[in-house]
């Protein structure tokens, strides 16, 4: 018996530098992720780069580091960077509705810790339901275990992941310093029509992504597809569109009126059209989808609803302890929900009653479970997860409580809510690696608890450093314009010089269209302005909820996020999942992953990192 104590306390696993490395790794992660969420419109998780790094650095470097210790440092680095995703749909939209000076930062970051915390101890009580009874798959999870129980090839993935990390971002900072060009127009070089848009990104994050995702992502292609290539096509030649926010009426033209530029006679430029459309039209019909995937993810969920409810009525197992004491969990839900309370009244302030406060705080912290459970649930089946859907289902609940001016405390709590349900996951899938590889749950969901309270404030930061070095939204260019002239006719000649206007953004400037975002403000000022165009939204819920059930848990939230999401990036994002699937015909599953995934990591963390730089390198040339 003794020996045995002694072996269990000897082989690493939860130890300091499992932490500390975790949270070195996650914070980059956050940072980098943070930047390309903004600019293709959602996250990737960072579980696999922060494996394959931990590899490196404990078992390569130090030489000293057991599957188990990899396993916490990446639990770490991926708990540190995750709940970037509920920050970035959430907290930008309050910059672009022009509430800069309203927002009350401290509520936010109190709200973003709050969710996270919640997400954690939420999440933990269902573990053995998901992962042991209904054995999900968890395809991140078993990615990330299938790399830990190989370490033999741990530093020759690392290697790929540098030289990955390595070309991405050379090609970035050539980019940036206008070298190469941002994007490549191969519609308007092959005489298309300019409606029928056909312009490539020079973009290896999202080429990274895409091949990260493999098949499931085609998903996000097809969307793009359906939006740019069908829909809109359909729309100017069955005459479905109207006048523009410039005054022209597009009714008039048909489909080959629309040029790339230098309008002529009887015709009118594309760009113009596209962005309508796309406001008008686009973002609808993909809310709408969204909205009805989310539902969908609800009723599947349901009967894992039911049986988590009945686990947790039973009693704690006896024998060596494998969960975190239900009393460490009831402080960490008090703490919580004591954060989210204080927040919302920060962040409301004098329009804020006490009283408002408790029904967020309640309201909230319920619909943060269930939407907790359903992001697991489509998570465990598919990789993909509603949690735009159910973040503006949130901001609407919330709005709906404190009223419909209320924009900045609802937002702040929905923020809290996208947190903790991006965190559930997370764990979720964190957990499962570690059933896998036989780590103690106990070990895992402390050194969560440890850590959860970092991401917030680094996912936060790198925001503000976003906003204040190139803005971002569906507004970029304008916003940077306006800015110039606010500064005099030197910023204004400097933007210009730059290639820079009111309608295109310099060439050293990186396009964050934040779509995510971009859709919640939509969604609020439709909401404010009482003209909710139902139809649109209706269709889109209704196909939604048909593709989600018939096809698959997620499938109807990422079609409809994809409709608004940039057409130049989203075709770059297809173009990897198709490599992924050559590859793995062409050389076999495991060599697509043993060196397609370092690489394809490498990719998104060189491209990403680069961009975050020279944001930092803005903001900070500013401040001088």
């Amino acid at each position: 018996m003794l020996d045995r104590v002694t072996e269990a306390r000897s082989y690493r696993e939860l130890t300091p530098t499992a932490v500390i490395g975790g949270v070195l790794v996650g914070v980059l992660l956050n940072m980098g992720i943070v930047y390309a969420g903004l600019q293709i419109g959602f996250t990737i998780v960072g579980s696999t780069v922060a494996a394959v790094v931990g590899f490196g650095i404990l078992r390569g470097i130090l030489g000293k580091g057991s599957i188990l210790e990899v396993n916490v440092f990446q639990t770490v680095a991926s708990s540190v960077n995750t709940v970037n995703a509920g920050i970035i749909f959430t907290v930008p939209v309050l910059f672009l509705l022009g509430f800069e000076q309203d927002i009350n930062y401290g509520a936010l970051l109190l709200a973003g810790i709050g969710g996270s915390l919640l997400g954690v101890v939420m999440i933990i009580p269902l573990r053995k339901q998901i992962i042991e009874y209904e054995r999900l798959r968890f395809p991140e999870g078993v990615a990330v275990a299938t790399i830990l129980r190989s370490p033999g090839a741990g530093m020759q993935k690392a290697r790929l992941l540098i030289a990955g990390v390595g070309i991405s971002g050379a090609a970035t900072v050539l980019s940036h310093l206008g070298v190469l060009p941002s994007e490549i127009g191969l519609g308007e070089a092959l005489g298309l029509p300019a409606a029928f848009t056909l312009v490539l990104a020079t973009s290896f994050l999202s080429l990274g992504a895409g091949y990260l995702a493999g098949r499931g992502g085609l998903v996000v292609l097809y969307g793009t597809i359906l939006n740019y290539w069908v829909l809109i096509p359909a729309a100017v030649a069955l005459g479905w569109v109207g006048v523009g926010a410039d005054g022209i009426d597009y009714r008039g033209y048909g489909f080959f009126d629309f040029v790339h530029a230098d309008p002529e006679v009887g015709q009118v430029e594309a760009s113009g059209f596209l962005g309508w459309f796309a406001r008008n039209v686009s973002r609808h019909v993909g809310i709408g989808m969204i909205l009805g995937g989310a539902v969908a993810g609800i009723l599947v969920a349901m009967p894992a609803l039911k049986s988590a409810l009945a686990s947790l009525r039973g009693g704690d197992d006896t024998g060596r302890r494998e969960e975190l004491p239900m009393s460490v969990l009831n402080i960490g839900l008090l703490l919580g929900m004591a954060m989210l309370l204080a927040a919302t009244k920060l962040a409301g302030g004098g329009s804020v009653s006490w009283g408002q406060a408790l029904a967020v705080m309640l309201a909230g912290g319920l619909w943060l479970w269930v939407a907790g459970l359903v992001v697991a649930q489509t998570t465990g089946r598919t990789d993909w997860s509603p949690l735009s859907g159910l973040a503006l289902i949130a901001i609407a609940i919330m709005m709906g409580i404190l009223g419909t001016d209320a924009v900045v405390p609802a937002v702040t709590v929905g923020a809290a809510i996208c947190v903790a349900t991006s965190m559930c996951a997370d764990m979720m899938a964190d957990l499962k690696t570690g059933y896998l590889v036989g780590s103690r749950p106990l070990r895992q969901q402390t050194a969560q608890v440890l850590t959860c309270w970092i991401g917030p404030a680094i996912a936060l930061g790198t925001v503000i450093v976003l906003w204040k070095a190139y803005a971002f939204g569906p507004e970029q260019a304008q916003v940077l314009w306006d800015r110039a002239q606010a500064e005099g006719p030197a910023a204004v000649a400097a933007l210009q010089e730059a290639g820079g206007s009111a309608t295109e953004l310099p060439s050293n400037v990186p396009e964050l269209g934040a779509p995510q975002a971009g859709a919640l403000q939509s969604a609020i000022e439709i909401v404010q302005s009482g003209d909710v165009p139902l139809g649109k939204y209706l269709g889109g819920a209704l196909l939604g909820l048909i593709v989600s059930i018939l096809v698959s848990p997620g499938i109807g939230v990422m079609v409809g996020l994809s409709m608004y999401l940039p057409f130049e990036y989203m075709v770059v994002f297809g173009i990897g999942g198709i490599l992924n699937i050559l590859i793995s015909r062409r050389k076999g599953v495991r060599w697509a992953e043993d060196k397609g995934v370092p690489f394809a990591a490498g990719l998104i963390v060189g491209d990403a990192l680069v961009g975050v730089f020279f944001a930092l390198l803005e903001v900070g040339s500013s401040l001088v």
